[in-house]
Protein backbone atom coordinates (compact mmCIF):
# COMPACT_ATOMS: atom_id res chain seq x y z
CA UNK A 1 0.00 0.00 0.00
CA UNK A 2 1.25 3.45 -0.91
CA UNK A 3 1.36 6.34 1.52
CA UNK A 4 -0.70 9.43 0.76
CA UNK A 5 2.31 11.35 -0.55
CA UNK A 6 3.55 8.43 -2.66
CA UNK A 7 0.08 7.88 -4.12
CA UNK A 8 -0.18 11.55 -5.12
CA UNK A 9 3.33 11.49 -6.61
CA UNK A 10 2.52 8.48 -8.81
CA UNK A 11 -0.92 9.82 -9.71
CA UNK A 12 0.49 13.16 -10.85
CA UNK A 13 3.27 11.43 -12.80
CA UNK A 14 0.84 9.10 -14.59
CA UNK A 15 -1.92 11.66 -15.17
CA UNK A 16 -0.73 12.70 -18.69
CA UNK A 17 -0.42 9.04 -19.68
CA UNK A 18 -4.02 8.39 -18.62
CA UNK A 19 -5.24 11.17 -20.91
CA UNK A 20 -3.56 9.44 -23.83
CA UNK A 21 -5.08 6.09 -22.88
CA UNK A 22 -8.70 7.22 -22.85
CA UNK A 23 -8.23 9.32 -26.01
CA UNK A 24 -6.81 6.29 -27.84
CA UNK A 25 -9.76 4.17 -26.67
CA UNK A 26 -12.17 6.89 -27.77
CA UNK A 27 -10.67 7.04 -31.28
CA UNK A 28 -10.47 3.24 -31.56
CA UNK A 29 -14.11 2.86 -30.54
CA UNK A 30 -15.20 5.69 -32.84
CA UNK A 31 -13.75 3.78 -35.79
CA UNK A 32 -16.39 1.11 -35.11
CA UNK A 33 -19.35 3.50 -35.20
CA UNK A 34 -20.12 3.15 -38.95
CA UNK A 35 -20.25 -0.66 -38.55
CA UNK A 36 -22.34 -0.81 -35.36
CA UNK A 37 -24.74 1.90 -36.58
CA UNK A 38 -24.98 0.69 -40.17
CA UNK A 39 -23.61 3.86 -41.73
CA UNK A 40 -22.36 3.87 -45.32
CA UNK A 41 -20.80 1.07 -47.31
CA UNK A 42 -20.68 -2.20 -45.37
CA UNK A 43 -17.19 -3.13 -46.57
CA UNK A 44 -15.69 0.22 -45.68
CA UNK A 45 -17.44 0.21 -42.30
CA UNK A 46 -16.01 -3.25 -41.55
CA UNK A 47 -12.54 -2.05 -42.56
CA UNK A 48 -12.79 0.90 -40.17
CA UNK A 49 -13.92 -1.42 -37.36
CA UNK A 50 -10.94 -3.68 -38.04
CA UNK A 51 -8.73 -0.60 -37.85
CA UNK A 52 -10.25 -0.04 -34.41
CA UNK A 53 -9.11 -3.54 -33.42
CA UNK A 54 -5.60 -2.89 -34.73
CA UNK A 55 -5.51 0.47 -32.96
CA UNK A 56 -6.20 -1.27 -29.65
CA UNK A 57 -3.62 -3.92 -30.45
CA UNK A 58 -0.99 -1.25 -31.14
CA UNK A 59 -1.71 0.49 -27.83
CA UNK A 60 -1.52 -2.77 -25.91
CA UNK A 61 1.82 -3.67 -27.51
CA UNK A 62 3.17 -0.25 -26.57
CA UNK A 63 1.84 -0.71 -23.03
CA UNK A 64 3.56 -4.09 -22.78
CA UNK A 65 6.81 -2.37 -23.77
CA UNK A 66 6.16 0.36 -21.19
CA UNK A 67 5.58 -2.27 -18.47
CA UNK A 68 8.82 -4.05 -19.39
CA UNK A 69 10.84 -0.82 -19.42
CA UNK A 70 9.34 0.37 -16.13
CA UNK A 71 9.96 -2.94 -14.36
CA UNK A 72 13.46 -3.58 -15.71
CA UNK A 73 14.99 -0.13 -16.16
CA UNK A 74 13.67 2.11 -13.36
CA UNK A 75 14.71 2.04 -9.72
CA UNK A 76 11.13 2.07 -8.42
CA UNK A 77 9.67 -0.10 -11.17
CA UNK A 78 8.70 -3.03 -8.96
CA UNK A 79 6.98 -0.69 -6.49
CA UNK A 80 5.03 1.13 -9.22
CA UNK A 81 4.22 -2.11 -11.05
CA UNK A 82 4.19 -5.00 -8.57
CA UNK A 83 3.71 -8.56 -9.81
CA UNK A 84 -0.02 -8.48 -9.05
CA UNK A 85 -0.52 -5.37 -11.21
CA UNK A 86 1.55 -6.85 -14.04
CA UNK A 87 -0.65 -9.98 -13.94
CA UNK A 88 -3.77 -7.79 -14.11
CA UNK A 89 -2.46 -5.98 -17.19
CA UNK A 90 -1.56 -9.28 -18.83
CA UNK A 91 -5.16 -10.41 -18.38
CA UNK A 92 -6.40 -7.09 -19.80
CA UNK A 93 -4.20 -7.44 -22.88
CA UNK A 94 -4.83 -11.16 -23.40
CA UNK A 95 -7.87 -10.90 -25.65
CA UNK A 96 -6.67 -8.41 -28.24
CA UNK A 97 -3.11 -9.74 -28.40
CA UNK A 98 -4.22 -13.37 -28.79
CA UNK A 99 -7.41 -13.05 -30.86
CA UNK A 100 -7.38 -9.57 -32.39
CA UNK A 101 -5.47 -10.25 -35.61
CA UNK A 102 -6.90 -13.76 -36.20
CA UNK A 103 -10.43 -12.36 -35.82
CA UNK A 104 -9.70 -9.55 -38.28
CA UNK A 105 -8.38 -12.08 -40.82
CA UNK A 106 -11.19 -14.62 -40.35
CA UNK A 107 -14.25 -12.63 -39.25
CA UNK A 108 -13.68 -9.06 -40.39
CA UNK A 109 -17.36 -8.50 -41.29
CA UNK A 110 -18.80 -10.09 -38.14
CA UNK A 111 -21.12 -7.65 -36.32
CA UNK A 112 -20.30 -9.20 -32.93
CA UNK A 113 -16.62 -8.36 -33.45
CA UNK A 114 -17.47 -4.76 -34.29
CA UNK A 115 -19.77 -4.38 -31.29
CA UNK A 116 -17.32 -5.98 -28.89
CA UNK A 117 -14.50 -3.72 -30.08
CA UNK A 118 -16.73 -0.67 -29.77
CA UNK A 119 -18.04 -1.62 -26.31
CA UNK A 120 -14.70 -2.45 -24.74
CA UNK A 121 -12.98 0.68 -26.03
CA UNK A 122 -15.74 3.23 -25.47
CA UNK A 123 -16.62 1.88 -22.04
CA UNK A 124 -12.97 2.36 -21.08
CA UNK A 125 -12.73 5.77 -22.76
CA UNK A 126 -15.82 7.19 -21.06
CA UNK A 127 -15.18 5.66 -17.64
CA UNK A 128 -11.47 6.52 -17.53
CA UNK A 129 -12.16 10.02 -18.83
CA UNK A 130 -14.78 10.62 -16.14
CA UNK A 131 -12.58 9.07 -13.45
CA UNK A 132 -9.62 11.26 -14.42
CA UNK A 133 -11.81 14.36 -14.36
CA UNK A 134 -13.17 13.53 -10.91
CA UNK A 135 -9.59 13.43 -9.59
CA UNK A 136 -9.43 17.23 -9.88
CA UNK A 137 -12.73 17.82 -8.09
CA UNK A 138 -12.76 19.18 -4.53
CA UNK A 139 -15.31 17.07 -2.71
CA UNK A 140 -15.61 19.65 0.07
CA UNK A 141 -17.47 21.89 -2.39
CA UNK A 142 -21.11 20.90 -2.76
CA UNK A 143 -21.33 21.45 -6.52
CA UNK A 144 -18.16 19.49 -7.25
CA UNK A 145 -19.20 16.74 -4.85
CA UNK A 146 -22.50 16.31 -6.72
CA UNK A 147 -20.59 16.37 -10.03
CA UNK A 148 -18.46 13.54 -8.68
CA UNK A 149 -21.54 11.56 -7.65
CA UNK A 150 -23.26 12.01 -11.02
CA UNK A 151 -20.20 11.17 -13.12
CA UNK A 152 -19.43 8.15 -10.99
CA UNK A 153 -23.03 6.95 -11.35
CA UNK A 154 -22.97 7.41 -15.13
CA UNK A 155 -19.66 5.55 -15.37
CA UNK A 156 -21.10 2.69 -13.31
CA UNK A 157 -24.15 2.34 -15.59
CA UNK A 158 -21.95 2.41 -18.71
CA UNK A 159 -19.57 -0.18 -17.31
CA UNK A 160 -22.39 -2.42 -16.02
CA UNK A 161 -24.01 -2.48 -19.47
CA UNK A 162 -21.07 -2.42 -21.89
CA UNK A 163 -18.61 -4.52 -19.86
CA UNK A 164 -21.23 -6.51 -18.00
CA UNK A 165 -24.55 -7.39 -19.63
CA UNK A 166 -23.67 -6.73 -23.28
CA UNK A 167 -20.20 -8.24 -22.87
CA UNK A 168 -21.70 -11.52 -21.67
CA UNK A 169 -24.17 -11.55 -24.57
CA UNK A 170 -21.48 -10.86 -27.19
CA UNK A 171 -19.11 -13.41 -25.65
CA UNK A 172 -21.85 -16.04 -25.83
CA UNK A 173 -22.55 -15.13 -29.45
CA UNK A 174 -18.87 -15.42 -30.42
CA UNK A 175 -18.51 -18.79 -28.71
CA UNK A 176 -21.62 -20.11 -30.45
CA UNK A 177 -20.34 -18.90 -33.84
CA UNK A 178 -16.98 -20.61 -33.31
CA UNK A 179 -18.78 -23.79 -32.27
CA UNK A 180 -21.01 -23.64 -35.34
CA UNK A 181 -18.01 -23.10 -37.61
CA UNK A 182 -16.00 -25.81 -35.83
CA UNK A 183 -13.22 -23.33 -35.13
CA UNK A 184 -11.85 -25.25 -32.17
CA UNK A 185 -8.70 -23.16 -31.71
CA UNK A 186 -10.79 -20.01 -31.49
CA UNK A 187 -13.15 -21.87 -29.17
CA UNK A 188 -10.40 -23.02 -26.81
CA UNK A 189 -8.47 -19.75 -26.60
CA UNK A 190 -11.65 -17.67 -26.66
CA UNK A 191 -13.23 -19.59 -23.77
CA UNK A 192 -10.20 -19.00 -21.53
CA UNK A 193 -9.89 -15.35 -22.53
CA UNK A 194 -13.61 -14.66 -22.08
CA UNK A 195 -13.50 -16.09 -18.54
CA UNK A 196 -10.44 -13.97 -17.68
CA UNK A 197 -11.87 -10.77 -19.16
CA UNK A 198 -15.24 -11.38 -17.48
CA UNK A 199 -13.48 -11.48 -14.12
CA UNK A 200 -11.45 -8.40 -15.02
CA UNK A 201 -14.56 -6.50 -16.07
CA UNK A 202 -16.48 -7.34 -12.91
CA UNK A 203 -13.70 -6.88 -10.34
CA UNK A 204 -11.78 -3.94 -11.84
CA UNK A 205 -14.26 -2.13 -14.09
CA UNK A 206 -17.72 -2.44 -12.53
CA UNK A 207 -17.15 -2.97 -8.80
CA UNK A 208 -14.86 0.06 -8.20
CA UNK A 209 -17.58 2.45 -9.42
CA UNK A 210 -20.21 0.58 -7.41
CA UNK A 211 -18.10 0.81 -4.25
CA UNK A 212 -17.68 4.55 -4.74
CA UNK A 213 -21.44 4.90 -5.20
CA UNK A 214 -21.91 3.18 -1.82
CA UNK A 215 -19.07 5.07 -0.12
CA UNK A 216 -20.25 8.46 -1.35
CA UNK A 217 -23.98 7.71 -1.31
CA UNK A 218 -26.86 9.81 0.09
CA UNK A 219 -25.63 9.47 3.68
CA UNK A 220 -22.23 10.95 2.79
CA UNK A 221 -22.15 14.75 2.88
CA UNK A 222 -18.60 15.15 1.64
CA UNK A 223 -15.03 14.38 2.52
CA UNK A 224 -13.96 15.90 5.83
CA UNK A 225 -10.27 16.44 6.46
CA UNK A 226 -8.82 16.39 9.92
CA UNK A 227 -5.36 17.53 8.83
CA UNK A 228 -5.54 21.29 8.49
CA UNK A 229 -2.03 21.41 7.05
CA UNK A 230 -3.41 20.26 3.71
CA UNK A 231 -6.16 22.81 3.23
CA UNK A 232 -4.62 24.02 -0.02
CA UNK A 233 -4.50 20.60 -1.67
CA UNK A 234 -7.88 19.15 -0.77
CA UNK A 235 -8.39 17.95 -4.33
CA UNK A 236 -5.36 15.66 -4.11
CA UNK A 237 -6.41 14.49 -0.65
CA UNK A 238 -9.85 13.66 -2.05
CA UNK A 239 -8.34 11.60 -4.85
CA UNK A 240 -6.36 9.61 -2.29
CA UNK A 241 -9.35 9.16 0.06
CA UNK A 242 -11.66 7.90 -2.68
CA UNK A 243 -9.17 5.38 -4.10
Amino acid sequence: NWTRDRYIEIMVRDWPKMQGIYLQHFVGGALCLPAVLGWGDEGRAASLACLGVLSEMAWELSDMADIFITRSMTSDGKERLPNKMVAIWMIHHSMTLSLGLPLVLKYRTLPELHWMTFNLQWAAAIAIGMNEYTKVLNLNKSKEFWTFRILNGVAFVIMAWMRGVHWLYLSGRLLSIWYRDEEWTFMLIGSVVCILITGFNFVLCIMPFYKKMVKFGPSQKGVIHNDQNHEDDNTLDDAYNRS
